[in-house]
């Protein structure tokens, strides 16, 4: 019985194609997946350049004179935009939003492509930003949109950013687009 159950593994493949036939990987669910591990390793990898030289990381960089420089700080306790609040109550909240964003995957056509990047976008900003508040109590924030010293928007990150444009993605493809099933109905039929 062993070694039918192991030959079945072995060269059977149509079995593990039904397994992994559960759309995880169809259309542009491919591009969910890419943009999230894009995002959070982007989001990651700018965070440990920064922190991992504090003798250096620590000093602004001017990138666009007056609207863009990088500006590390000691960490937000809060939430987006300065939000107050406890740092636990958004590690909390992206524990909730993390299975709504994997349901919102599952239930979204494959054909819909802007619906998939902005939820992987949004993911894997919501996963970078959780690692900071679950390793460090606060989240790394660098990024500093400012007009010649008038106006400053509250300092962000690159997964801050991703969050951001995956919302943009979603409400471009379910508000301003149509309902997904009419254009799962008219992708169908061509």
């Amino acid at each position: 019985m062993f070694r039918d159950f192991s030959k079945c593994l072995l060269v059977d493949q149509s079995i593990w194609r039904k397994i992994f036939a559960i759309k995880w990987l169809q259309g542009a669910r491919k591009l969910f997946w890419s943009l999230a591990a894009l995002a959070l390793v982007f989001d990651q990898l700018t965070k440990w350049l920064l922190w991992s030289h504090p003798a250096e990381g620590h000093s602004p960089v001017v990138l666009i004179p007056n609207v863009l420089r990088i500006i590390p700080h000691p960490g937000n306790p809060g939430g987006a935009l300065g939000l107050p609040g406890s740092p636990m109550l958004y590690a909390v909240a992206a524990l909730v939003v993390l299975p709504f964003i994997g349901y919102l995957f599952l239930t979204t056509p494959a054909g819909e492509w802007r619906g998939h990047a902005g939820l992987g976008l949004i993911g894997g900003g919501a996963v970078g930003n959780l690692i900071d508040r679950l390793s460090l109590g606060v989240v790394r924030d660098f990024i500093d949109l400012h007009w010649a010293e008038t106006f400053h928007w509250p300092t962000f990150n690159v997964a801050d950013a991703a969050i951001c444009f995956g919302v943009a993605l979603v409400l471009w493809q379910f508000l301003l687009t149509g309902r997904p099933e009419e254009e799962a109905g008219a992708a169908n039929s061509d």
